[in-house]
Formats: C-alpha cells, sequence, structure tokens
C-alpha cells in the first residue's frame, strides 16, 4: 500500500461488479484516484484515500449504486481509537515525560573498589551529604560531594563520582590506617591440660620442662621470667609449643523429647511499590499472624525495559507464623545425633592434635541417651597467661 494512503487514513468500498463501468465512470470524470482493494468474483473493491472516499459515496448516492463501507483504517483512524480511551493517551503522554525527565535523576549507584567498607555503608556515606538514588544531576556537583564524603569518614582515601546517564559510578580506595600496636604485657605459658610433655618447641622464655615429665593444668611450662645474678630479674612474653600426651573427655546427651517447629501453612504479605526512595503501599495482608512468625523479603526490580536497572521495584514482606511444638524422637534416632554431635565436638576440641585413642561409654536411658568419650591424644597444652609486675616489690 503507498504510503499517503495510510498516513492520510483510506476505506475500502464494496460493490457488485455490475455497476463497475458506471462506477469507473464516475471516478474519472470526478478525478478521484482508486487502487483494486481485492476483486473477487463478482465483488468489486476499490481503496481510496479518506477524502476521496468520501466524493466517491456521495456520487455513488446520488447515482442509486448500491455500495458498502467494508473497512476503514491509516492513521486518523487509529488517532480517534486512541481517543476514545482517553487513559491510554494519558498513560503514554505521562510515560514520555517520564523517560524524558528520567534524564535528570539518578536511577543507580555502583560502587567498586571496597573491601572492608560495603556497599550500604558506602551509599550511607553518600546520603548523609544529599546523594542517592533520585538526585537531581543538573543540581550536583561531584567536586564538592567528593570532598563532602572523605571529610566525614577517615575510612576513604579517594573517591570518584562519574555520572554516565543515570547511572552514578563511585569509585574508592579505602583509607589503610596502620594497625595499633598491642601493648604486649609480660606472660608466661602454662599448662591447658595435664598430661605427659612429649616435645617442647621454644619460641620465647625460660622452659621449666622437659620431655616424659609428667604436668598438672595451670602449671608453668614457660617461664617470662629470667633470674641472671648480673642483671637480676628480667621480663618478657614467653611463648612456645609444648606437645603432651593427654587425655580429654567429652560428652553429649540428646533427650527423646524436643521441641519442633510447625508451620501452620498460612502465607501474610506485605507489597510495596518502591520508586526510588519513595514507598507506595500497595497491598496488606498481614491480618492475624499470630505472635511469632519468620519473615522473608523479596525484592523485585519491575523495569518494563529488559535489562534495564530502574529505580522501580516491588518490596515484598513474607509472614510465616509457626508453632513450637513437642516432638519425640526414637532412641535409635537419639543415637545416631549423639553420634554426629560427639564427632563435631571432637574435630572442633583437637583440630591441630593427633588421635591416640578414643573410647565412648552409652548410656540409653528412659528420658535421653548419653555418651561419653575419654580421647587419649597428642595435643599443644601451652597456654599463655599474663601477669602483673610488682615493681614496689622489685628487688
Amino acid at each position: 500500500m503507498n504510503p499517503s494512503y495510510y498516513i492520510l487514513g483510506y476505506a475500502v468500498l464494496r460493490m457488485d461488479r455490475a455497476y463497475a463501468e458506471r462506477v469507473l465512470n464516475l471516478c474519472m470524470h470526478g478525478g478521484i484516484v482508486y487502487l483494486d482493494g481485492g476483486s473477487e468474483g463478482e465483488t468489486l473493491r476499490l481503496c481510496l484515500r479518506a477524502g476521496h472516499a468520501r466524493r466517491l459515496c456521495e456520487m455513488l448516492a446520488q447515482a442509486d449504486v448500491p455500495y458498502s463501507v467494508e473497512k476503514r483504517g491509516g492513521l486518523p483512524q487509529v488517532l480517534r481509537g486512541l481517543m476514545r480511551r482517553p487513559g491510554l493517551v494519558l498513560g503514554a503522554l505521562c510515560a514520555l515525560a517520564l523517560i524524558v525527565a528520567s534524564e535528570c535523576f539518578v536511577f543507580d549507584i555502583r560502587v567498586s573498589g571496597n573491601s572492608a567498607l560495603t556497599e550500604r555503608e558506602v551509599k550511607e556515606l553518600l546520603a548523609a551529604q544529599g546523594f542517592a538514588e533520585g538526585t537531581f544531576i543538573p543540581h550536583l556537583d561531584t567536586d564538592r560531594l567528593e570532598t563532602r564524603v572523605m571529610l566525614s569518614t577517615d575510612k576513604i582515601g579517594w573517591l570518584s563520582v562519574n555520572i554516565r546517564g543515570n547511572v552514578a559510578n563511585v569509585e574508592l580506595i579505602e583509607q589503610r590506617l596502620p594497625d595499633p600496636k598491642p601493648v604486649l604485657k609480660p606472660a608466661h605459658v602454662v599448662a591447658a591440660h595435664s598430661g605427659e610433655v612429649v616435645a617442647v618447641e621454644l619460641y620465647r622464655g625460660n622452659v621449666l620442662i622437659r620431655a616424659g615429665e609428667q604436668v598438672n593444668k595451670g602449671e608453668i611450662l614457660i617461664a617470662g621470667v629470667y633470674d641472671s645474678a648480673a642483671t637480676g630479674f628480667r621480663f618478657t612474653r614467653a611463648s612456645g609449643k609444648v606437645m603432651a600426651r593427654t587425655v580429654h573427655t567429652f560428652s553429649v546427651e540428646i533427650p527423646y523429647e524436643y521441641e519442633k517447629k510447625v508451620y501452620t501453612g498460612e502465607v501474610f504479605e506485605k507489597k510495596t511499590l518502591k520508586f526510588f526512595n519513595f514507598p507506595i503501599k500497595l497491598c496488606e495482608s498481614t491480618g492475624n499472624c499470630g505472635a511469632v512468625y519468620d519473615i522473608m523479603y523479596i525484592v523485585e526490580n519491575c523495569s518494563p525495559v529488559a535489562g534495564a536497572d530502574l529505580p522501580l521495584e516491588i518490596c515484598t514482606e513474607r509472614y510465616l507464623p509457626y508453632e513450637m511444638q513437642t516432638a519425640y524422637r526414637n532412641p535409635e534416632a537419639a543415637l545416631v545425633l549423639a553420634y554426629r554431635e560427639l564427632s563435631e565436638q571432637i574435630a572442633d576440641a583437637l583440630s591441630d592434635g593427633e588421635l591416640l585413642e578414643k573410647r565412648i561409654y552409652t548410656e540409653i536411658g528412659e528420658s535421653g541417651v548419653v555418651l561419653r568419650a575419654d580421647v587419649t591424644c597428642i595435643a599443644d597444652i601451652a597456654e599463655v597467661r599474663e601477669f602483673e609486675i610488682d615493681i614496689k616489690n622489685k628487688g
């Protein structure tokens, strides 16, 4: 179809082929331009621009030629259809205005270069200086913003804010502050457990024990004091590793009766539409959701453009009520659980040790299962214990 027909509008007239000669003569004398509208059999169809169609309809009425308008189309017809639905037109105009205005606002803030600081903490520092999603870009002074943020915290050494369209790219280098030098007090190395010393690895201090000796819990193994006839007492922070053969006792009790969380099956929700930082409450169904419940937070980006990160989100708070009910486990299940917890205890306590022997004692009672384990191992029993120096009584 000729593009001018669509722009100016067109109509398809239908009539009997017996009147073809009279109709074509009318078109020729009236200067009416037409196209074949899909004539077939005894049916004649003419496609005319809207203005020519009106003139031909008047001429056909005067000539008593029966006809019918089979179709009207084109841009004017589309616009008339839209005008019958003003809500659709208003929505389209609002969307167009939003797209044009959106070029002036920050839609998203992307942070890079942070490690100790979280993205949320960086955005809070920016928001404290008046910069967040929804900020009016033409009024933004990035140099002043960068200076104010760096003056507000000692955690950022360098900051750059670059605006690309609606996205603010925030690059930063965190301030590397020197770790405060710890104040070390003199200390002894004492025995954390009783046992038989196997080996001693000295780092600093005065060793008081040897391999093969039996030591008790709390006994000094490496002293933090040197006694010299020439220099007198000298204090240090003793350190070292003392490997000893020692026995540890572990115990686990698993009752048959326990409390279990059971969800009621009800789900209550609260939905909020968040545009920039402005929440709009959509709906809420949080009636009688009970005294105790779990909450799930779901955030969905509802951008109408695929791949575009627009500041339009639907935030859902989902409430799942539950009740604590009494449940029971059989002795077999309790025993399996007890062995699992006992293994975890031993693994955590002896992560750096060497297991030599393990004896487990089981007690299946009326109310639950009790496991006790005596574990013999070689482990580091060194424990640093600080002490105070009495300067007044020294010497």
